[in-house]
């Protein structure tokens, strides 16, 4: 059975040090939200919660609603290919469990042109036109931002980074076993896309 990113509620002390250390990993913004556990869908099991992140579902709608083919899965787990991400937003509307992010950059402009001559000298620039302007406007891209479970490295930052040991990986039985039920089965639901059950 899959396995999923789970906060212990009696440990974590929402220091939001795990959210730090997924944005140092990936260059500026988190791809999950632990602060934020108790609005994931009232997921919770037990002592333990699932943080909004993505839970690797077995049958991802983002996968299917990709039309460049950006969402791909490797080794069981789904991630962006950067490259091919245009910044649609299609998945992070279909994601049940809102893990899926859209984020802006601003590029670099590019340097102003120098134009040689007296009035250089004297002044340092010339009169800029409209087409020139436009040139040097940053160019702003969006993209898809989701947890990849750290691909390329060897443990997850947010996991290593909590000082409460309040993240772990675990299994999906062992929580779908404990808890309420209704929460098992919706989360099943919408990880496997089968209809819920319709037993209390």
């Amino acid at each position: 059975m899959a396995e999923v990113v789970t906060v212990n509620l009696k440990k974590c002390e929402n220091c939001g040090v795990c959210e730090v250390a997924c944005a140092e990993r990936h260059g500026g913004k988190a791809r999950l939200k632990v602060k934020d556990v108790l609005q994931s869908r009232g997921l919770i099991f037990n002592d333990e919660a699932l943080p909004i992140v993505c839970k690797q579902c077995e049958n991802p709608a983002c996968v299917e609603v990709c039309k460049p083919k950006a969402l791909m899965r490797e080794n069981g787990v789904i991630y962006v290919d950067e490259e091919k991400c245009i910044g649609c937003g299609k998945c992070a509307k279909i994601c049940p469990f809102n893990a899926i992010f859209i984020g802006e950059k601003r590029g670099i402009p590019r340097p102003e042109p120098r134009e040689p001559g007296i009035l250089f000298m004297l002044f340092g620039r010339h009169q800029k036109t409209a087409e020139e302007r436009r040139k040097r406007k940053p160019k702003t891209t969006r993209k898809a931002l989701k947890c990849d479970r750290c691909k390329g490295y060897e443990n997850m930052a947010c996991v290593d980074a909590c000082y409460f040991k309040a993240l772990s990986i675990r299994d999906l039985s062992a929580l779908t076993g404990s808890g309420k039920r209704e929460h098992a089965a919706l989360l099943e639901q919408q990880l496997t896309k089968k209809e819920a059950s319709s037993e209390t």
